[in-house]
């Protein structure tokens, strides 16, 4: 299996991960021309709604290192322009408050899910 396939495999992983979470999925691979979200999704764990723009990333080993550390500043930067965009463009009727996540999905050499983590605000203090 190809990177691109098991970044899918990811992502849907990841997207049953956030639906178990009470998190409704808005939209997937949402493209600009500053970059690419993979998930869009509302939360509603907090006593408001919240829009949450989320990066998945999917390692096989630790071999080049943890997953979320590969989330670097560019790509946050990235992120934050394609999130705006999406937020000035949408049609949608969004909340006002919004947040960036992260979540990292570890597979096994099965390409079985070993690992899921959840990282919220990756972009405070940035």
């Amino acid at each position: 299996m190809n990177n691109i396939a098991i970044g899918k495999l990811g992502e849907t992983h990841a997207e049953k991960f956030l639906i178990a979470q009470n998190y409704e999925i808005i939209q997937k691979n949402f493209y600009s021309r500053y970059g690419e979200i993979d998930i869009i999704a509302l939360g509603f764990n907090s006593p408001r709604r919240q829009l949450v723009f989320v990066e998945v990333k999917t390692r096989t080993s630790d071999l080049f290192g943890l997953a979320q550390e590969s989330i670097t500043y560019q790509k946050r930067k990235k992120m934050l322009k394609t999130a705006i965009h999406f937020m000035n463009t949408s049609t949608q009727k969004l909340p006002h408050i919004w947040r960036m996540d992260a979540i990292a999905v570890k597979l096994n050499v099965n390409l079985q899910l070993e690992e899921i983590k959840h990282f919220k605000n990756i972009f405070d203090g940035y």
